[in-house]
């Protein structure tokens, strides 16, 4: 799976440390772990089936149950590499067809309400830009990271892939990660859409200081991380719909002190891209 990044800039969008604004995130930690469990809990009666699709198809996936022992083996249940090889080959064959890094796979034109004269004004603009945006694209990891949520995709049906800010003099400006299954936890809104999405981590106290700058973290929870400097901490990322926008908030969920937000933001667009093989629903139909 694509390495989880602890150390990047926040998302994109208008996010900020707890350390830096005294603003009141309009759900508290306490009620966002409920919402976060709940979802879990929902999709709970899948997860023994997406395991052993990824024991059978992609058996170093990350484990639904448990982080898994370093060095362990999980080619136990493998009989032979059919399976893993029809996986490999689906997910390179749509890296090749849907983004391949070596052509330029997207663009932008004018819309069709533009008049014509305009139109061909706009038109080179928008195609300087896009060159710029794909630049931005080809120089960060996101081939790796693509090409490890189809896998993802191809294996259970859904992928999940968070877009960030790249940290300052980076030679991207944007940074992926393929959020493994196992982390990323989807939640239905009202109108039947997986609009809201959850994602549990964990993080030492080093690397939860150097994200969030500044930010009040709970005694005890720098106690044990000065003690144990490899102890890890579990976050929970949630990326909520709020009106036509997205509210961001970071948990810190030590089990040591109360839960304690440690960041928040708006976005106009959620920076976890979701999505699924057609015909199939998360947590519904992917068995």
């Amino acid at each position: 799976m694509g390495d989880t990044a602890y150390d990047a800039a926040p998302s994109i969008g208008q996010a900020r440390s707890k350390g830096d604004a005294a603003s009141v995130s309009p759900n508290g930690p306490k009620r966002l772990l409920e919402r976060y469990r709940a979802a879990r809990e929902r999709r709970s009666v899948w997860e023994s089936h997406w395991q052993e699709c990824y024991d059978h198809a992609l058996p170093n996936g990350r484990p639904f149950r448990g982080g898994g022992t370093p060095g362990e083996r999980r080619v136990d249940r493998l009989f032979d590499g059919t399976a893993p090889d029809a996986v490999e080959q689906l997910a390179a064959s749509l890296l090749a067809e849907l983004t391949p890094p070596w052509s330029r796979w997207f663009g932008l034109q004018p819309g069709p309400s533009l008049p014509d004269g305009e139109r061909d004004r706009v038109a080179p603009m928008l195609d300087r830009a896009a060159g710029i945006v794909q630049a931005h694209v080809d120089r960060s990891n996101f081939a790796v990271e693509i090409h490890q949520a189809f896998l993802d995709l191809v294996t259970v049906g859904t992928a999940c892939l968070l877009m960030e800010e790249a940290p300052p003099g980076a030679a991207s400006s944007l940074r992926f990660t393929a959020v493994p299954l196992a982390e990323a936890v989807l939640e239905e809104g009202a109108d039947g859409r997986l609009d809201g999405t959850f994602r549990r981590s964990e993080a030492t106290l080093a690397q939860i200081e150097r994200r969030f700058p500044g930010v009040t973290i709970p005694d005890e929870v720098r106690e044990r991380g000065a003690a144990e400097p490899d102890s890890r901490f579990p976050l929970v990322e949630a990326v909520l719909p709020d009106g036509l926008a997205y509210h961001w908030t970071v948990v810190l969920d030590s089990g040591l002190a109360e839960p304690a937000t440690l960041a928040e933001g708006r976005f106009a667009q959620s920076p976890f891209h979701v999505f699924h093989v057609m015909g199939v629903r998360y947590d519904r139909e992917n068995a």
